[in-house]
């Protein structure tokens, strides 16, 4: 398992100054945030959630592609030997990815469906961060479908993604009693 520093370096050395790491930062911040409620009501590794959350799109030091930047991720931290931070790289890819899916897209053998309570945080907190700014479910899923029109294996997944991603945020939300957009939005507020 990664430490925070380690993960930071990693990205430091992938990204310096990449507009595209602030919002790994903003992700890792939101999924910290949402773990640490989520912890008051169930265990959650939160040593894990902040550095696996922020190298969760680290493949964008190679696309940009809504898909393959998962697929460089999880590439990259496998051959570092960080398993487990590199399936959330993949698994973070459209609330995650069945077997033929990841085959098509070039990950190995298997799912890369998000099933830690981890990996669903950093998918969930993934989609309620737009750049490096809190977002909703709705406005961020809008968002995706416009900039990814020309992509038709994106599309064909989005609405799966959104119904995954929403069912998770209100199985959360009942959970803990409180609106995680909501939660998200409010660390963004200046103290």
């Amino acid at each position: 398992m990664l430490a925070r520093q380690q993960a930071i370096e990693i990205l430091a050395t992938s990204g310096p100054e990449a507009q595209w790491t602030r919002h790994c930062h903003a992700v890792a911040d939101a999924a910290l945030q949402i773990g640490q409620v989520v912890a008051s009501r169930r265990a959650v590794d939160l040593d894990f959630l902040w550095p696996a959350a922020l190298l969760h799109d680290i493949g964008r030091h190679v696309t940009h592609d809504p898909i393959q930047h998962g697929v460089a991720g999880y590439k990259l931290l496998s051959a570092l030997g960080h398993h487990a931070e590199a399936h959330i790289c993949a698994a973070h890819i459209l609330f995650g990815l069945r077997a033929d899916e990841a085959e098509q897209v070039g990950l190995p053998g298997g799912d890369f469906v998000p099933r830690t309570i981890e990996a669903r945080l950093v998918a969930l907190a993934d989609f309620l961060v737009e750049f490096d700014r809190p977002t909703t479910l709705a406005r961020r899923f809008a968002s995706l479908r416009r900039r990814n029109a020309h992509n038709p294996f994106f599309l064909d997944r989005l609405d799966r993604a959104f119904k995954d991603a929403s069912t998770f945020m209100a199985q959360v939300e009942r959970e803990t009693g409180q609106s995680i957009e909501g939660l998200v939005a409010a660390q963004d507020q200046p103290a």
